[in-house]
């Protein structure tokens, strides 16, 4: 979908405190093999709950924004892990601490690490169809908290992160231009983070997640061969409807944004499919944050802004992955115009 007249105004990410890597090691929480193969060197590690981290994140891109609470019409919070307490609106506490007012339509959206990226394409259609909504903040956060979440070892090839993200999207100009988006979808895969646990729940509902596990049932009924290759045929596919509808090519951005896995997974699953140099993704920043669930791109594109990697007519990729499976892609353009960009604040990335 090509976007005429659609900003993000604003992006901003508030993440936990970085923990080494060699110290997990040395705990015995993390394997020197794994810690190798990953080079993840540190993980961001919070004990505040996400939802907190998402208000944090919320307010830090309305002042970069310049925006009045008020202007907000539509909030969208996505989250892959617990947030925080079951039965509850985890959107509406983003609301009260972020926006403070009722004017706003506010809900969850649950697409796993895709929910961002879902999120903003989201978002631009509402503000597209109700011109009423002039505004829209988006959010992310989650807290992948030991023992429950062993962010360590959940999962191989990728190490998970603690942060809130933001972004705020308008039809106002402003610093980055939307200018398409595209998403995909392989339902057939949606088993390799399920395993069997949706019939046949766990005796204790308490212990640790255990994410290659599950991979292992599925695999035993789906060769790994072929669920790669659906894997990489469905990224492929969201960023080409995508770069087709912007009139461009992944080889004319200037940053390709891809999830934080560890750096053999991002290789194989992300950079090398799509063959960009690792020097034009932010493979070494990731590296030192982890996997945010949703909040990747979000993290990436305000990192990206503060340090000045890109500048004025300058295109940036960001690609969504999503357990499920699902992958939504952007295309989004430097103006040069006012807001998306601000020195980071301690604690901020």
């Amino acid at each position: 979908m090509r976007w005429s007249g659609m900003y993000i105004d604003a992006v901003s990410a508030v993440l936990g405190e970085p923990v080494d890597s060699a110290r997990a090691v040395a705990e015995g929480r993390f394997s020197a093999e794994e810690a190798a193969r990953s080079r993840q060197r540190a993980a961001r590690v919070s004990d505040r709950p996400a939802p907190d981290l998402a208000i944090d994140a919320a307010r830090l891109a309305l002042d970069r924004a310049g925006r009045d609470p008020r202007d907000i019409g539509l909030l969208i919070h996505a989250g892959c892990f617990h947030q925080g307490i079951s039965f509850a609106n985890t959107a509406a506490y983003v609301q009260r601490g972020a926006l403070g007012h009722g004017e706003a339509m506010a809900f969850e959206l649950r697409q796993m690490s895709n929910g961002g990226m879902a999120a903003l394409e989201l978002a631009a259609a509402h503000l597209s169809a109700v011109p009423e909504v002039t505004a829209a903040l988006l959010t992310t956060a989650d807290r992948f908290a030991e023992p429950r979440f062993p962010r360590w070892t959940a999962d191989r090839g990728l190490v998970f992160g603690d942060g809130g993200t933001a972004a705020v999207l308008s039809r106002t100009p402003g610093r980055l231009r939307l200018v398409a988006t595209a998403t995909h979808s392989e339902p057939s895969l949606e088993g390799l983070h399920r395993g069997d646990d949706l019939h046949h729940p766990p005796a204790d509902p308490a212990a640790p997640l255990d994410l290659v596990a599950r991979k292992r049932v599925f695999l035993e009924g789906t060769p790994l061969a072929e669920t790669i290759a659906r894997n990489e045929a469905g990224m492929l596919t969201a960023v080409k409807r995508c770069t087709e509808d912007a009139g461009c090519d992944v080889a004319d951005m200037a940053a390709v944004v891809v999830p934080f896995f560890g750096a053999d997974l991002s290789h194989k699953q992300c950079i090398g499919p799509l063959g960009v140099p690792e020097e034009r993704t932010l493979l070494e920043y990731g590296l030192g944050v982890g996997h945010l669930g949703p909040g990747d791109q979000f993290a990436g594109l305000s990192h990206l802004l503060e340090t000045g990697r890109i500048d004025t007519g300058d295109r940036v990729l960001l690609v969504g992955v999503g357990a499920g499976f699902v992958w939504t892609c952007a295309v989004v353009e430097v103006t040069g115009g006012a807001g998306a960009g601000a020195d980071a604040e301690a604690g901020r990335d």
